[in-house]
């Protein structure tokens, strides 16, 4: 059940506040109010009906209670639409503009944050909003060369030249070097964007990404995404042990009434689901049956199978398991499995101990939550890498976290620099599934006591 998130006692004391504030010019100010308390509850109050709430920075906070050192509940992005409860701020100290309660909970800032607004008109234009229905939330781009990433539109004369890197290893200075207030920074090949919508000036088409800067459209190319995913687990016919797998033209193989086994003349694709019944041994090699008497050998496929659920979970509780050794990763509603796939954790470098980025083993718990976030490193001895608004980012351990892979597809093998990699489909399955619970419209979520993040445990050797 989705927590509300309420603070209900401010918005008691709000009433309160406004009701004798409203009857003042009705009473004498010298007449002590302590014996008039129960008649002023008596009387009409009202902070008029929801008005629509608009997001004005690119990131407004979401605070639990009207005031600025409260903690934060999350937070909205710009140009995000929701409803306050009521027309007029509930609280007013700290705030200008006063403080509006959403209608899924959570207190906002009018004036600093948001603005506050009737009808159907925006109070201004917005960058283009998450599709929240699609498997991806944005558009992306993958940076083809060096190019610049400008503050705002340029004029012709205004355009830079970037040159490409140099054969021996040097670079153009950065943005910050740049004698140029109109460079943000320089973009890398390989970087990736996320994109708003195009511009064009002086014969040049631009693209503005989601970060609000412009980057030239012939230097950037779209980018498409796996469509690999998992597969749900109802109980009835897919239900686990599953089978996924290894390789493709993968050989299946049925026994005739002496136990011998020959090849059907049918193979499957890499990463093809399988449903698993029994496990049997027939000519020294074991065999797993996948329904209607077909046959695979254990050694072509990953088996997966029912795990238990740590110590640290209690009964009626979702956790998430991680196999590390499979690659395998299952989502549970305390000990019905509901969804399993594969997954690309951090990678191990034989025989350089500092690219050491496996993912941390142990029990953990969900802290927060991103629709999207930014994910960018130049750690000595690797390449730079930038990109922005990854999708379905839940972080469970420091910087670790479950997010979107959308720029490879090696799902099954450790790949990342020690973070969960999902395709798409799968990222946004499991971050809809698991807490804390994001309420409509939020771009970021925190775990609290009441909207708790949900239990992860991580186990066994990376390959």
């Amino acid at each position: 059940m989705r927590s509300t998130l309420r603070a209900q006692s401010w918005f008691t004391t709000a009433l309160f506040s406004t009701a004798i504030t409203a009857t003042c010019a009705a009473c004498d100010l010298a007449e002590p109010l302590g014996d008039r308390v129960e008649e002023i509850l008596e009387l009409p109050r009202d902070l008029g009906p929801p008005r629509s709430v608009f997001a004005r920075r690119f990131v407004a906070p979401v605070w639990s209670a009207p005031d600025l050192e409260a903690p934060r509940l999350g937070y909205l992005r710009a140009g995000a639409v929701l409803q306050s409860t009521t027309s007029l701020p509930v609280a007013e100290d700290g705030c200008e503009g006063g403080w509006y309660e959403l209608d899924a909970g959570g207190f906002v800032c009018s004036g600093r944050d948001v603005t506050i607004f009737s009808g159907e008109r925006l109070p201004e234009r917005r960058a283009r909003q998450p599709d929240r229905d699609a498997v991806m939330p944005y558009e992306f781009a993958t940076v083809r060369k060096r190019t610049p990433l400008y503050r705002r539109l340029p004029a012709i004369d205004e355009i830079v030249e970037v040159l490409p890197e140099e054969p021996d290893g040097g670079v153009e200075a950065p943005a910050a070097e740049i004698d140029n207030p109109l460079v943000v920074r320089v973009l890398e090949p390989g970087f990736y964007v996320s994109l708003d919508r195009t511009f064009e000036r002086d014969g040049q088409t631009y693209w503005r990404t989601q970060q609000n800067g412009f980057v030239p459209s012939e230097a950037l190319r779209r980018k498409a995404w796996s469509e690999f995913r998992g597969r749900p687990l109802d109980g009835t016919a897919w239900a686990l042990p599953v089978a996924v797998t290894r390789r493709g033209e993968t050989k299946v193989y049925r026994a005739n009434d002496r136990g011998k086994v020959r090849r059907t003349g049918h193979s499957l694709s890499q990463r093809t689901w399988l449903p698993v019944g029994s496990r049997q041994e027939l000519g020294g090699e074991v065999y797993l049956t996948t329904g209607d008497d077909r046959l695979v050998r254990a050694a072509d496929v990953r088996l997966v199978e029912p795990t238990a659920p740590p110590p640290e979970v209690a009964e009626g509780e979702r956790w998430i398991d991680i196999d590390l050794e499979n690659q395998v990763l299952v989502a549970y509603d305390w000990l019905q499995p509901r969804y399993v796939t594969l997954i690309s954790s951090g990678r191990l470098k034989v025989p350089r101990p500092e690219l050491d980025y496996r993912t941390p083993r142990g029990v953990f718990r969900i802290r927060a939550k991103h629709l999207t976030a930014t994910m960018d490193d130049d750690e000595p001895g690797e390449p730079p890498y930038s990109l922005e608004d990854v999708p379905y980012v839940m972080y469970f351990k420091g910087a670790y976290a479950f997010h979107s892979a959308f720029w490879h597809d090696r799902f099954g093998r450790p790949r990342s620099h020690g973070c969960v990699n999902m395709a798409p489909y799968d990222a946004k399955w499991l971050y809809n599934w698991a807490g804390p619970d994001a309420p409509v419209g939020w771009h970021g979520v925190y775990a609290t006591d009441d909207n708790p993040g949900t239990w992860v445990f991580i186990h066994g050797e990376t390959p």
